[in-house]
């Protein structure tokens, strides 16, 4: 690649590392290079690396990455700045000048192949710093010193912009093992940010504990038992629990990281507990944060999170596993998450049709209402008055959160598209469980007539559906919004809240139900690329991706037309501008998503552990006319010669 283009899209690490970072066909956990220097002390590590089995995804991220490079991101955000430091009174040729400094530096860096052997980073909560973080990368073996090189040479740069005083940079080493380490000047503890490189390997680390131990592993100097993360018991527990991880893995460890939060929250509450008094009649004062606490221990359900996947050549699978403490079910985020219990006859209301299919069950959300007043009350200072607060308000309103909505809600929700009139105006159904019909009825008619009495002059409308198989259900109609709802139906029936786009939909879902013709089961697509449900299913979902970057191109394409709509003032506002411009882009970008086929997760929870699978299917991209660069506009005091990225000519040679 072109080193000269490798800053143009003004995020070229990110993008660079979530390219690198896809999985790949590997031999399982002794094949990552990496791991031998991921200390023991990482609450969370995520590791990826290359191999022959994402051939094909390499080359159509390649194509995705020229795309990136044509946009030249890297003008919007050089025009955003500027226009607001000319905004502000500030001295717009000096940043010009710092700008293409920094550009320059940066055009000496390959940023997406900085990962494109390995990549791992590891992370942990603690003081001084809160979070700790390494990051680990492996270019090309032929690169690694030239990036390294250009890497240091960015960061002496943007260290020498800093005030005079304000940031120490300390060098250490020579040829394959050097160290930098930027700080602020004086800081006790001192806060610090780490490049190094160890041979064929680069780190950027935040913090000490850390980054000294992965230094210590890379250099074969910490040795013993336990060192790294990999020889822990949780670790091996965890990854035993699933497939080998042939191409990543990622791994949570839940339970240190809420320790080390409590730990946080236990500092925030003594720094703002009054002083004790010596007086007898005087109740002791307690922090105003003294609840959170116990509001950790209310969403600390889960011991560690895990997931493995691997791609081989037209196709990627995962593996991921949530195990639960064992104390979870009586917690509140318990209720919210699994209080509902698995999906019954999931694909039930799902007609053969469908091309996009999303079902959650689980959900319980007036038994999780209930236990957060229940916490309120116990548990907040001045609870009881806080929750008459709320039942006043409520009241004053007219609308009580539980008995005129939860008491009604069953849990399950689902929603699925189905191709409509074009291809860009799917048919659509939300589909939410009810366990009272009438209750949930009283409340569509209370909401429907207050939306006639109070929309007559915005000519809002609810009519009677034509399809005689639709009693009961309303249809919503509006002038103005019809060319992008349509004419949306709602109502109740079969134990369902339906909210559709159009009648047609909705009557397909009822005849599946009913058994008049087949549901998503029978689907074609779904037997050839999608995986079986089986048993305890808490989640579901399948998509139709062929189009997927099409659509969402066009979606963020059309962005741009918003600016007819906006004041004049702000038409000119450099933010909303840029903004703008890069949704534009964003647009042409995502078009090259044109290789995905199809992808499906399922998801099952047997009381301690959820388990989810998926697959990713991709396909062969349509030939396409290639697309000529944006023509951007001159920035203000640009020379136009060269954009971000692109180092000035030698003076010789011009």
């Amino acid at each position: 690649m072109n080193r000269k283009r490798g800053w143009r899209s003004g995020v070229g690490l990110l993008l660079g590392l979530l390219v690198a970072a896809g999985p790949a066909l590997a031999g399982g956990l002794d094949d990552f290079k990496l791991t031998r220097a991921i200390p023991a002390d990482s609450m969370l590590v995520v590791q990826c690396r290359d191999h022959t089995g994402r051939a094909f995804v390499n080359e159509q991220f390649k194509r995705v990455w020229a795309a990136v490079e044509k946009q030249g991101f890297e003008r919007d955000v050089k025009r955003l700045l500027r226009g607001l430091i000319k905004q502000s009174e500030g001295d717009v040729e000096a940043f010009d000048e710092q700008w293409q400094q920094v550009s320059d530096l940066a055009a000496t860096v390959t940023w997406s192949q900085l990962a494109e052997r390995e990549f791992a980073l590891a992370m942990k909560l603690g003081m001084p710093t809160g979070v700790d973080f390494v990051l680990l990368l492996m270019p090309p073996a032929d690169q690694v010193g030239k990036d390294f090189d250009g890497l240091v040479s960015l960061l002496q740069s943007l260290a020498g912009l800093a005030p005079e005083g304000t940031l120490a940079l300390a060098s250490a080493g020579e040829g394959e093992v050097v160290l930098h380490r930027l700080s602020l000047a004086g800081q006790i503890p001192p806060i610090s940010l780490t490049l190094a490189r160890q041979k064929d390997v680069l780190l950027v680390g935040f913090g000490s504990s850390l980054v000294e131990q992965s230094l210590a592993l890379l250099r074969g100097e910490s040795q013993t038992a336990g060192a790294t993360l990999a020889s822990t018991e949780r670790f091996k527990q965890a990854l035993g629990r699933l497939p080998a991880p042939t191409d990543s893995y990622f791994f949570m460890d839940l339970n240190k990281w809420m320790g080390q939060t409590r730990g946080f929250i236990q500092v925030a509450v003594q720094a703002t507990t009054p002083p004790p008094t010596t007086e007898p009649a005087v109740e002791a004062a307690v922090s105003p944060l003294g609840f959170l606490p116990k509001l950790i221990d209310e969403v600390d359900i889960f011991d560690y999170v895990a997931c493995v996947a691997s791609t081989d050549g037209m196709q990627t699978t995962k593996t991921e596993l949530a195990v639960l403490r064992e104390d979870a079910q009586a917690r509140i985020l318990y209720k919210l998450l699994y209080g509902g219990g698995p999906v019954r006859e999931p694909l039930k209301f799902i007609p053969k049709e469908a091309t996009a299919v999303s079902i959650h069950g689980g959900l319980d959300l007036g038994a999780t209402y209930k236990a957060l007043l229940g916490f309120v009350e116990r548990e907040v200072p001045d609870g009881k008055s806080l929750l008459a607060m709320w039942q006043a308000k409520q009241d004053e309103i007219g609308f009580n959160l539980d008995a005129d909505l939860f008491s009604w809600l069953g849990g399950g929700l689902a929603k699925f598209s189905a191709s409509g009139r074009t291809s860009y105006t799917p048919d659509w159904l939300f589909l939410l469980g009810v366990k009272d019909e009438a209750k949930a009825n009283a409340l569509l008619d209370k909401i429907t007539q207050l939306a006639s009495d109070k929309g007559q002059e915005q000519q809002i409308m609810f009519g009677e559906p034509r399809e005689p198989g639709l009693a009961g259900f309303k249809v919503f109609s509006h002038p103005m919004l019809a060319m992008f709802l349509g004419q949306p139906v709602f109502g109740v029936k079969s134990g369902q809240l339906f909210v559709g786009s159009n009648e047609r939909v909705l009557l397909s879902s009822l005849k599946t139900a009913a058994g008049e013709q087949e549901n998503f089961s029978k689907s074609e697509r779904f037997a050839q690329e999608g995986l079986p449900l089986g048993e305890n299913v808490t989640s579901f979902s399948f998509e139709d991706l062929t189009k997927f970057g099409d659509e969402l191109g066009q979606a963020l394409s059309m962005i741009s037309a918003v600016q007819m709509f906006l004041p004049a003032e702000l038409q000119k506002d450099p933010t909303i501008t840029t903004a703008l411009s890069v949704a534009t882009k964003v647009g042409r970008v995502v078009k090259n998503l044109d290789f995905y086929r199809s992808s499906c997760e399922v998801t099952t929870f047997d009381g301690k552990v959820s388990l989810t699978k998926g697959i990713t299917h991709y396909q062969e991209p349509p030939k396409k006319v290639p697309e000529s660069a944006p023509a951007d506009k001159p920035i203000e005091g640009d020379t136009g010669a060269k954009a971000l990225g692109e180092p000035k000519a030698d003076k010789a040679k011009e």
